[in-house]
Formats: C-alpha cells, structure tokens, sequence
C-alpha cells in the first residue's frame, strides 16, 4: 500500500495511470455509442420492417464489427504468450483474437437485438386500463 501511494505522488506515474484510465474510458464510450445507434437501427427495423431500417441496421453492424475487428486485431494483439518468436505461437494469438472479436461482437449483437426486441414489445404492448 505504501508502494502504491509512493508512486502516485510521483506525477509521471500518476499521469500514466490517468492516460490508461482515459483510454479504457474512451474505448468502453465509443463502443457504448456504437451499441446505441446499432441499437436504435434494430429497434427501428423491428417496429417498421422496412427495407431501408434493416438496410441501416446491417450496415451500422458492420461498421461496428469493423471497429471491434480493429480494437482487437489491427491494433496490437492481446498478447498470449510472452514472446512469439515461433510462427505457431503468431497463428495462435492472431486466431485467439479474431475468436475474442467474434466473440465481442456476437454478444454485443445479442444484448442489442434483446434490447429492441423488449423495447419494441413494451412500447407496443396494450396500455392497461
């Protein structure tokens, strides 16, 4: 503990742990901001059934499947093992993170496509009474 608080006196570390905060901050508001506009889109396919909401819907799925794609696979990996001086231990980590982004996007896409859908029932359900 007292390590802890020696090193938040220090403004270097201080600042470095506010730069990581703010970038974890900002990654988990741009995905939120992702996930309500793809949000809204379903919803609005759900409601209308037109052509042109769920045209919208998909394209903004896949705009934010490339964004997940480029959180996870573009940028540098989550890295699995300490080195990856072998090829098999590249293919390895490249696959774990194109699994964890698939993964990423399927259960973003499930919550939102839950969400509309209660929604759309509750906002069209009879009004009692």
């Amino acid at each position: 503990m007292q390590d802890w608080l020696h090193s938040m006196s220090q403004p270097q570390q201080r600042y470095a742990l506010g730069r990581r905060f703010e970038a974890l901050t900002e990654e988990s508001f741009t995905v939120l901001r992702w996930a309500f506009i793809v949000g809204f889109a379903r919803f609005l396919s759900v409601t209308t059934g037109a052509f042109w909401a769920v045209a919208i819907h998909w394209t903004l799925s896949a705009l934010l499947l490339g964004y997940l794609a480029s959180r996870f696979l573009l940028r540098p990996e989550i890295p699995l093992f300490g080195a990856t001086d072998r090829r098999w231990k590249r293919i390895v980590q490249t696959a774990a993170n194109i699994l964890i982004c698939v993964v990423a996007f399927a259960c973003v896409m499930w919550g939102l496509n839950m969400l509309a859908d209660g929604v759309a029932q509750y906002r069209f359900a009879p009004m009692p009474g």
